[in-house]
């Protein structure tokens, strides 16, 4: 196995890392689904992906893949918490649960998304 070190952000947007290394930065199967294979070969061949404690997952809204803001805790993302209430029932929480557990590094690590057509935030949640 060829060990990589530097990876021009060019050549990820072009596709050509995806095809000189023969590989993926997402696992398809772990991406929310959508009409469109044309986007899920974009996320999985030239999309830069993000590092989780257990399966990363992409998600989707207005029929696309959200854009990967960054790794949060409570504290980053109290102010719009009214907006992830969906996804936390997703995972069996509730507000005040998420309030007291939720800390970025922590043992209940978020994972912030964002819509890139309505700017709706989404999140994923995962347990070390």
């Amino acid at each position: 196995m060829e060990e990589v070190e530097d990876i021009c952000p060019w050549c990820i947007e072009n596709g050509r890392v995806a095809n000189k290394y023969d590989g993926d930065f997402q696992d398809a199967n772990s991406c929310e689904e959508i009409p469109s294979d044309e986007k899920l070969d974009e996320l999985i061949h030239r999309t830069p992906g993000y590092s989780g404690w257990q399966q990363e997952q992409w998600l989707t809204h207005c029929e696309d893949y959200c854009a990967f803001v960054g790794y949060v805790g409570w504290e980053e993302i109290k102010d719009i918490a009214n907006e992830l209430i969906e996804d936390f029932n997703r995972f069996g929480f509730d507000l005040k649960e998420i309030q007291g557990s939720l800390k970025n590094n922590g043992h209940l690590q978020g994972y912030l998304f964002q819509c890139n057509t309505c700017k709706k935030h989404r999140i994923h949640i995962d347990c070390d």
